[in-house]
């Protein structure tokens, strides 16, 4: 075996080897961003915002592998919209639950399960917040707790690229969801504290 033909097929073999590692091309997403829906003026020196929820990164949980995950995109929305118009307290705008759990579905088995095309998975997604006002000795002036929940299964010859797509339209419509739900309560039950 000449030196040049070595060369030639470790060259090949490399290749190859670097074709296999190459992972697969992933579309990307736009940010979810909610300042076009205008500002919630709220009447306090500060806006905190808390991330209570700490995502377990072990199955069944799968938040963390969503273009956005829940509670970036509850994140977000505070950051947003709510602003500190006031000269006196603060506002703490708390995430306790931003999960995303993924349940296996049943599949067909036998000779009906190769020719027919099964739900493989179904992703719950939740997202709970709460904004508490406090005057600026900490005392407790009001506060509201959101929650949002979507669904959706997932067909078992799903690309990684449609899935993704899925969960990140699951989480823009989750968002819309929390929105209107945070509005309404805000709009009853801290209307005190809106300017």
């Amino acid at each position: 075996m000449t030196k040049r033909f070595l060369g030639a097929v470790l060259v090949l073999a490399g290749g190859l080897l670097a074709a296999c590692d190459t992972p697969p091309h992933r579309d990307p997403f736009p940010q979810l961003t909610y300042a076009h829906l205008g500002p919630i003026n709220l009447d306090v020196a500060r806006i905190v915002i808390l991330d209570a929820y700490q995502p377990p990164m072990a199955d069944p949980h799968v938040e963390q592998d969503f273009p956005t995950p829940p509670a970036t995109a509850a994140r977000q929305w505070a950051q947003d919209r709510l602003k500190a118009v006031g000269s006196d307290g603060v506002a703490k705008y708390t995430i306790t639950d931003g999960s995303a759990i993924d349940v296996p579905l049943p599949r067909t088995t036998g000779l009906d399960g190769v020719i027919t095309q099964d739900q493989s998975d179904r992703y719950d997604v939740t997202v709970t917040v709460r904004l508490d006002v406090e005057n600026r000795m900490g005392n407790h002036r009001g506060s509201i707790t959101a929650t949002a929940k979507r669904s959706e299964t997932a067909a078992e010859d799903m690309t990684l690229n449609e899935r993704e797509k899925l969960w990140f339209e699951m989480i823009d419509q989750l968002m819309k969801q929390l929105n209107a739900e945070l509005e309404k309560q805000i709009g009853t039950n801290l209307k005190e504290f809106v300017r």
